[in-house]
């Protein structure tokens, strides 16, 4: 009886020359998928990082396209835009906001030029196109298309939403995250 409890230990402390190889033969894909989908997840956040502050400050731009003597003798805020604003705009259609939506477009074409991730035929043009932007001279509600809203009275708004195509360092795929943007003045002090 005693030769059976003996038994399993020899087993568990036997060594032999290369038990070590094994071991890491299977847990090497593991550790090869784990660092690839770090790699992964690090980019698609650097890459939606630089859509956000390319978007946020072409809106940020934008919003300081302003006349000052007219606002300074309480008239229209934004040259060139109603008193009601644009609400939805694009660089095809940007009705009467058309001064505004040009300069914002021309500020995120320049922020993107170095954009890097994009997905297999979309272009820098192609997502300057697509960027909704809402123009509020006398602040007001911005309500974007995922549900979240930005509300500022009394102040200049512009906002700005977009879903980009990208593509990952590893290419396991494209994605479009939604990125959406809102800046006003800087209030005096």
């Amino acid at each position: 009886m005693s030769s059976r409890l003996h038994w399993p230990r020899a087993v568990f402390r036997a060594k032999t020359r290369g038990q070590a190889l094994i071991i890491a033969a299977i847990m090497l894909p593991f550790i090869i998928a784990f660092v690839l989908l770090v790699i992964e997840v690090s980019e698609r956040w650097l890459e939606v990082a630089l859509m956000e502050d390319a978007l946020q400050q072409a809106s940020r731009s934008a919003v300081q396209v302003m006349d000052y003597a007219a606002m300074a003798r309480n008239q229209e805020w934004l040259r060139g835009v109603p008193a009601t604003g644009c609400a939805h705009v694009t660089q095809a259609e940007p009705g009467a906001c058309r001064a505004v939506v040009e300069v914002a477009t021309t500020f995120l074409t320049t922020n993107l030029s170095s954009a890097r991730g994009l997905a297999e035929g979309e272009s820098v043009a192609a997502i300057a196109r697509r960027v909704r932007w809402t123009i509020l001279p006398n602040g007001g509600r911005c309500r974007y298309s995922n549900g979240a809203e930005r509300t500022l009275v009394g102040q200049p708004l512009i906002c700005a939403e977009v879903r980009p195509a990208l593509r990952g360092i590893v290419g396991w795929g494209d994605y479009t995250p939604f990125i959406s943007a809102s800046d006003t003045l800087d209030a005096a002090r």
